[in-house]
């Protein structure tokens, strides 16, 4: 089972992207895909700085303006689809006291990964949802940091990384 990072559905969406017809063909060939809730985020976060976009798809579905990111975002679910995962639960951290799962475990794992904040809550979310039992063998992304972290994290999570070089052809 694949989690789906949210670097490789835009560059599908993306029209001016170079890598968008490998992204969509890797999306629509991969099975049993999962994304969390940090993906639904980033994907409202980027929608809705595309207001003109966003605006003519209102018009051309008869959909409210209010809630036309959620249409979208279903949409896109449905299009690739990619399977949403929920996490539950809360984590103690030292000092700290009880923190929701996935940002007590990227304080956890922060020492291993030199990632960005959103790169780092990826791989606690992929962590967690091993954890309580969901099967996740690999990350899909076109991310050049998890590329270089891309041994790392194949030995700390047992999860392989699968970019859009070599990975898919």
């Amino acid at each position: 089972m694949s989690y789906i990072d949210t670097s490789i559905i835009i560059a599908a969406l993306d029209k001016l992207d170079p890598r968008q017809g490998l992204a969509q063909e890797v999306l629509e060939k991969e099975e049993n895909k999962k994304i969390s809730e940090l993906v639904l985020a980033e994907l409202a976060s980027i929608l809705s700085r595309r207001e003109n976009v966003l605006l003519e798809i209102s018009r051309r579905i008869n959909v409210k303006k209010e809630l036309i990111i959620t249409v979208a975002i279903l949409y896109i679910m449905r299009r690739f689809k990619l399977n949403y995962r929920r996490v539950d639960g809360h984590k103690r951290i030292f000092v700290v006291g009880n923190l929701y799962s996935p940002l007590a475990t990227a304080i956890d794992i922060s020492s291993k990964f030199k990632l960005k904040t959103l790169d780092l809550l990826h791989l606690a979310y992929v962590k967690t949802l091993i954890e309580q039992g969901e099967e996740v063998n690999e990350l899909i992304t076109i991310d050049d940091d998890f590329k270089r972290e891309r041994d790392t994290i194949e030995q700390e999570l047992n999860v392989k990384v699968k970019t859009l070089d070599s990975s898919f052809r």
